[in-house]
């Protein structure tokens, strides 16, 4: 670690400090598909929020509507229906659990913002419309909404904002230039993603975020002044044509990419896809690196200070880390979505 200009600066080997993975998992809770229960049924599970006792909101994109299950995986209620009305869903995506005990939805695709009582009743709704590709909203302890959106003006920026709960700025933590091509050059990963920043925010508010073209982390503090920058030693991997058709499948499905457009890789995958804080202040970085089998993503795990601990895998991406749990969206063996509650245990 070294001070520079009032900011700590963490530099990482490429080996964590731990050689094997002291990072634990024990299944503790499963919600699946009933169906001969209407309120189980489960069509495209998106987003997962957690409140103070425990019960489990799942935002549902297909049938637009949010599913609320209690601590014992029984089915409690749903909020909202799908609909353009006060409190009605055309897309909810992003949900979070506000700490003045509202729920907030993000609905992509009529750019509001809806705030709904912990019990389902409809308080208000707000527009993003002002900012474009309004996504992966996280809240602070202050009730503060951190979130990423487009400036399109005459240069086209990503921007990463704090704003108050009625969506007004506090203050705008990080900007990055859009790359500029013309229209038939599709850069994958810099226009695959809503935005090229990637962030999180610790329970202490301090807020976590990065450019995906740099093994860097800066971590902000509540005021936005940036007090750590965290690097670590990457050896990058490499991209060949099969993975860059792979990719495109994934992506465009069967359907061909259009003729009037050219795709272009970079040489190597960027070091990381996003981050992800637990309560202690731990940063799981997700990252390109798969395991043997293919099943599971590697994550580069730091403590709060920035210290590169272990390297851990995982099979679905983290949701929610609530009273030493950890909340996942996943499939069971017929291919349908469950949620799933783990016990996490740290052997060291």
């Amino acid at each position: 670690m070294e001070e520079k200009d009032g900011v700590t600066i963490v530099k990482n080997p490429a080996e964590p400090i731990y050689t094997k993975d002291v990072f634990r998992l024990e299944e503790d809770l499963t919600i699946e598909n009933v169906e001969e229960d209407e309120g189980f049924m489960f069509q495209d599970i998106m987003h997962l929020a957690v409140d103070d006792e425990e019960n489990i909101y799942a935002s549902d994109t297909k049938a637009a509507l949010i599913k609320v299950f209690d601590k014992s995986a029984n089915y409690l209620r749903t909020i909202g229906k799908k609909g353009q009305g006060p409190g009605e869903f055309l897309y909810p995506f992003e949900i979070l659990v506000m700490p003045q005990g509202e729920l907030m939805v993000n609905d992509l695709y009529q750019l509001r913002v809806h705030f709904f009582s912990l019990d389902g009743k409809f308080l208000r709704q707000l527009s993003s419309s002002t900012m474009m590709m309004f996504r992966r909203p996280r809240v602070d302890s202050k009730g503060h909404i951190i979130v990423g959106h487009v400036n399109a003006g005459d240069e086209i920026e990503t921007v990463l904002k704090k704003l108050d709960s009625d969506l007004n700025p506090v203050l705008t933590l990080a900007t990055r230039p859009v790359v500029s091509k013309p229209p038939t050059i599709f850069e994958y990963f810099e226009n695959r993603r809503s935005t090229n920043l990637v962030w999180d925010v610790a329970t202490d508010d301090n807020i976590i975020w990065g450019v995906f073209n740099k093994y860097e982390i800066f971590v902000n503090n509540p005021e936005g002044k940036l007090i750590r920058k965290i690097v670590k030693e990457y050896d990058g991997i490499g991209i060949n044509k099969e993975e860059e058709e792979k990719l495109i499948k994934a992506w465009l499905g069967n359907n061909p990419v259009p003729p009037q457009m050219t795709i272009k890789f970079p040489k190597e995958y960027p070091p990381f896809i996003r981050f992800t804080c637990d309560e202690e202040g731990r940063i799981f970085v997700q990252t390109y690196e798969k395991t043997e089998d293919e099943e599971e993503d590697y994550y580069d795990v730091f403590d709060s200070e920035g210290k590169y601990i272990v390297r851990t895998s995982l099979k679905y991406r983290p949701q929610v880390w609530k009273n030493k749990k950890l909340y996942m969206i996943e499939e069971n063996e017929e291919g349908f979505q469950v949620i799933k509650r783990y016990k996490v245990h740290w052997d060291f």
